[in-house]
């Protein structure tokens, strides 16, 4: 199993140290459309994983596409909790060295049902 699936495994489990393990000390995560919320630092992303799992413990994982290439991994997830329902695309980097998820490339957005049609949104921006 890759690092991202043990990540995704021990979120879905609720298991900190495993989230802990899926990732590199040196830990790198990239918010492209939010430059203000990338981070440096594996103890970042443990420190949110278990603010996440604790605010939504029935928050769960679902993987639904994913492709490696090389050491790169790419996931399309759905994040589902009570009150909670997010869509992501992650590009992981792997370091191959200790099979360890060393940077991520993080798209993602809380679902908006209540949103506005596309013509109505397009005219919006």
């Amino acid at each position: 199993m890759n690092a991202v699936l043990r990540f995704v495994d021990a979120v879905n489990r609720g298991d900190v140290d495993g989230v802990e393990a899926a990732f590199h000390a040196d830990f790198e995560m990239i918010v492209p459309q939010h430059p203000a919320r990338g981070f440096k630092g594996r103890d970042q992303e443990v420190k949110n994983m278990r603010g996440l799992m604790t605010d939504h413990p029935d928050g769960r994982i679902e993987v639904r596409r994913i492709v490696e290439n090389g050491s790169e991994v790419w996931v399309q997830n759905r994040y589902t909790s009570d009150g909670l329902e997010m869509e992501a695309v992650v590009i992981y980097e792997i370091d191959p060295a200790t099979d360890t998820i060393m940077v991520g490339h993080y798209y993602s957005e809380k679902v908006d049902r209540d949103s506005p049609e596309i013509n109505a949104w397009m005219e919006a921006l």
